[in-house]
């Protein structure tokens, strides 16, 4: 490892349908993390979305410009399976996709000054996706962040049974497990189905330390 690659702070992106595990794991790594790593993700992107962008309240007056739940109907592989709930999607509008590159330009913001982000979950959105990673892929190349994507894949069985658990409708998390990656070239693939959130977690962090031992030895950024 040089000591480029150790001086440089590191974006994390953890991706994977709702209810995979994926604020679970960022968590898990922040804990044992030796430097601070800042997560910012869709959650806590919702939590800034004023309720009536975000399908918040009834009738929500601008959940159609900004983020609303969708019905989707006649789903290959799940509509047919007796017992199934009903499948799910957001829809963005317009107002919505701007505030997924506010998102986008903030990763890249934290990043420029320093401070490593650990990016938890990206929408099921082609468009906002490529930004980002437009935008972290010319921060690597202008030796400003080491950037690492994790991808979470579970079987439909155990996301419908977590999805009941989770605090997003029934339903969305077998909607985005029919949907291509968020990104195109993920750094490693990680199949939670059958195993615990200890095990995932494990699994990642010894994976990380490999690929960016300054998590683990608290090696600073260098400044200036």
């Amino acid at each position: 490892m040089s000591a480029e690659r150790v001086a440089r702070p590191l974006c994390l992106v953890v991706n994977g349908p709702s209810a995979a595990g994926k604020s679970t794991l960022t968590t898990a790594l922040q804990d044992r993390a030796e430097l601070p790593l800042l997560r910012f993700g869709l959650d806590e992107l919702f939590r800034m979305i004023p309720d009536h962008w975000g399908g918040g309240l009834p009738g929500a007056r601008h959940s159609d410009l900004g983020f609303r739940y969708e019905a989707v109907d006649g789903l290959e592989g799940i509509d047919a399976i007796e017992g199934r709930d009903g499948v799910r999607r957001i829809r963005t509008g317009t107002d919505g996709m701007l505030m997924l590159a506010a998102m986008n330009a903030a990763v890249t913001a934290m990043l420029r000054v320093g401070q490593g982000v650990i990016v938890d979950g990206q929408a099921f959105e082609p468009e906002a996706n490529r930004d980002l990673e437009s935008r972290l892929a010319a921060l690597d190349r202008e030796g400003a962040a080491t950037v690492a994507v994790v991808e979470l894949r579970t079987s439909d069985d155990d996301l419908e049974d977590r999805q009941r658990r989770h605090e997003h409708p029934v339903g969305l998390s077998l909607f985005h497990n029919r949907q291509p990656p968020q990104s195109t070239d993920p750094d490693l693939v990680v199949d939670t189905t059958g195993r615990d959130a200890a095990q995932v977690a494990d699994l990642v962090w010894d994976w990380l330390v490999a690929f960016h031992p300054a998590v683990a030895t608290g090696v600073r950024p260098a400044t200036g």
